[in-house]
């Protein structure tokens, strides 16, 4: 089995095929995702809702998104691993590269993963300058949301497309190798996509990025919040993991009786 790099996703953008994206929290679900044949898996902040039971990502620590990288990476052989950046951990210059490099070299995590700023964009050139591999995040971003109910769509008008493709673009120019694009317009996202030599990765973007990443709970429909509303029904069962347990137990009453 070979491990997939950056050279092999951008091949994939090159020949218009879709990249696979799930995110994971443990060694299990990791190595399903992996031996299901994922491009990559994201160790996300999205750990503090599904796994934490928050209202939103704002309490994951860095040694928490160690842990869980560091366990994920044991059930990953083939697939590029990117782990998230938590809030408030990239103030700084020195901070963010510290803590990258924590989560890079003590997580095995390949790329993190930063929801930075237009005016952070100096600290996103310094990790790449000190040999972190990064993906940049536009659109919606939740480490600035509080409130689930703030969620929109954005890139609807011309002004914010604009914007959008800028951010893009300086991200890109300042050596960024992927970008996730969360709850942008479809028409938008898919003008990024033409624009970008790099990667863009959809989430609640439509499905013309030239990749598509959810969370793996949301998948099995058994996030503790619920699944976002733009998950369609034909995205994932109503209930399977549910369902199994259900007939596991029903199955162990009736041979106990």
């Amino acid at each position: 089995m070979i491990k997939k790099n950056l050279k092999y996703l951008l091949s994939l953008k090159k020949n218009n095929i879709v990249i696979t994206s799930v995110t994971s929290y443990d060694a299990s679900f990791a190595k399903l995702a992996d031996e299901c044949g994922v491009d990559i898996i994201l160790v996300g902040d999205s750990l503090g809702e599904v796994i934490k039971g928050a209202k939103n990502t704002h309490s994951v620590t860095v040694d928490e998104i160690c842990y869980h990288t560091k366990n994920v990476s044991k059930g990953i052989k083939q697939a590029y691993l990117i782990s998230d950046m938590p809030k408030h951990s990239f103030r700084t210059k020195r901070q963010a590269l510290a803590n990258a490099n924590k989560i890079t070299k003590k997580g095995l995590a390949d790329m993190i993963k930063i929801e930075s700023t237009p005016m952070q964009l100096d600290i996103v050139k310094h990790l790449i300058k000190n040999k972190i591999k990064v993906c940049g995040h536009i659109g919606i971003q939740p480490q600035k949301i509080i409130n689930k109910k703030s969620y929109r769509k954005i890139g609807t008008t011309a002004r914010e497309t604009e914007i959008l493709i800028r951010d893009a673009l300086m991200l890109q120019d300042s050596g960024v190798k992927l970008i996730v694009a969360e709850c942008i317009d479809s028409g938008c996202a898919e003008k990024i996509k033409n624009i970008l030599k790099i990667p863009l990765i959809g989430i609640g973007s439509g499905r013309k990025c030239d990749g598509q990443i959810r969370v793996i709970y949301d998948i099995f429909n058994v996030s503790f919040n619920g699944r976002p509303g733009f998950m369609k029904d034909q995205e994932s069962h109503k209930n399977p993991l549910k369902d199994i347990l259900m007939g596991y137990l029903k199955s162990m009453k009736n041979n106990i009786n």
